[in-house]
């Protein structure tokens, strides 16, 4: 059949192969080949593989689809040689598509459904299925609004947990535009830049806020079922127009949403700035019930006063410490008092950038709730988040 012939091949789900190929090295592999959760072969270490495979491959996959805490499924083919199919989930255990290997099954190690049972083999498939799928052809998102000419999308990335921390999913969200073919981890640098400007008046968190109300007033029987909360970067320019809180809470109650939905994340280096407007907001929030986010938090003690306001819920480290925190003993010391820190005034805390298992592993250790980072969860159009199943379980990373 077609789908026995290797596709054009995206260069990082080639790398990944090459890995894990070096990963296997000393095994008695005869050969490998990297399938879409369509059977199709994308990546062969021989070039083309038989009906027979083919149709395994295929039983593979309906096996992994039906059972999603299974992790391979392998048939004998005589003399201790076979085929084993290892699933490659994200995290949220959406099947993208398997590993095969034909290969001596006692090489493997464990048993039926076990072999290769390794952390590190582990992180290879995860980092396969976030490639398999990056590099699935998406449709392009169809512009919520407009703004400077320009069409307007909002995306969506989860906050992956830690521990656990309740039902609620939460999600930040996140602007893009239909410019120059901009990838959905690119944000739109100039037009963000511009909403900086303390003259801008907010007419970009204007745009974003509307569009977001509108999308939580028409899927609120839903997010009644499947509890979320969403968070919205604070510009300078919003929070520095007096006549911006007034608009948020005309548009939470036009649009009839439960405040406890919204948020709002303001960096830490926009509190040390404008510390006066950053408190005024922060109680105006309180008295709404929305919830308030610090960005970029290192523990600067001229922000610290901020911390007793209620409608602080979450804090969210600075990216440059949680990537210095393996290396850098004090960078580490800061991160656990955050951590600490957040406990204490019964906040949640929140690790960004987080791209690497031994850094996840600590965190959850020193007791931060979410990892955020791309290589976590990429985002995805808010439009896209009913057809993700909320009620799915959010596997722990």
């Amino acid at each position: 059949p077609e789908n026995t012939t290797i596709k054009s091949l995206p260069t990082k789900v080639e790398e990944i192969a090459l890995e894990i190929g070096a990963a296997l090295s000393g095994r008695s592999i005869h050969r490998t080949s990297i399938h879409d959760a369509t059977g199709a072969m994308l990546w062969n270490s021989d070039t083309t593989i038989d009906e027979a495979e083919y149709s395994f491959v295929l039983d593979a996959l309906d096996a992994l689809a039906l059972e999603p805490s299974r992790l391979c499924f392998e048939r004998e083919s005589g003399q201790g040689r076979g085929l084993v199919a290892f699933a490659a989930r994200d995290p949220r255990g959406a099947l993208h598509g398997a590993l095969v290997l034909d290969a001596n099954l006692r090489s493997l190690g464990g048993r039926t459904g076990e072999r290769l049972a390794l952390p590190q083999f582990a992180r290879l498939l995860h980092r396969l299925a976030l490639r398999l799928a990056n590099s699935k052809p998406r449709a392009k998102a169809v512009p919520m609004a407009e703004h400077d000419g320009l069409g307007v999308t909002l995306y969506v990335q989860q906050l992956l947990k830690l521990k656990s921390t309740g039902r609620t999913r939460r999600y930040e969200v996140l602007l893009r535009t239909d410019s120059a073919e901009s990838a959905p981890t690119e944000a739109p640098k100039d037009l963000l830049a511009r909403a900086e400007d303390p003259a801008s008046g907010g007419k970009l968190d204007r745009v974003v806020l509307g569009e977001l109300c509108a999308w939580l007033a028409a899927n609120r029987a839903q997010l009644d079922v499947d509890p979320a909360a969403f968070t919205v970067n604070l510009s300078t320019g919003a929070l520095l127009d007096e006549s911006f809180m007034d608009f948020a809470e005309k548009a939470l109650r036009a649009a009839h949403v439960n405040p406890r939905l919204l948020g709002f994340e303001i960096r830490e280096s926009q509190c040390r700035q404008h510390f006066d407007m950053a408190q005024r907001f922060m109680r105006f929030c309180e008295k709404v019930g929305f919830q308030v986010v610090i960005d970029d938090f290192t523990f600067h003690s001229d922000v610290l006063p901020l911390l007793r306001q209620r409608a602080v819920r979450m804090l969210k480290i600075d990216a440059s410490l949680t990537v210095a925190a393996l290396k850098d003993k004090v960078a580490q010391a800061q991160v656990a008092a955050i951590s600490h820190g957040s406990r204490v005034l019964g906040m949640h805390c929140v690790a960004k950038r987080i791209e690497s298992p031994v850094a996840r592993q600590w965190l959850s250790a020193i007791g931060v709730d979410f990892a955020q980072g791309y290589l976590l969860e990429g985002p995805l159009p808010i439009t896209e988040l009913a057809s993700l199943r909320l009620t799915e379980p959010v596997r722990r990373v």
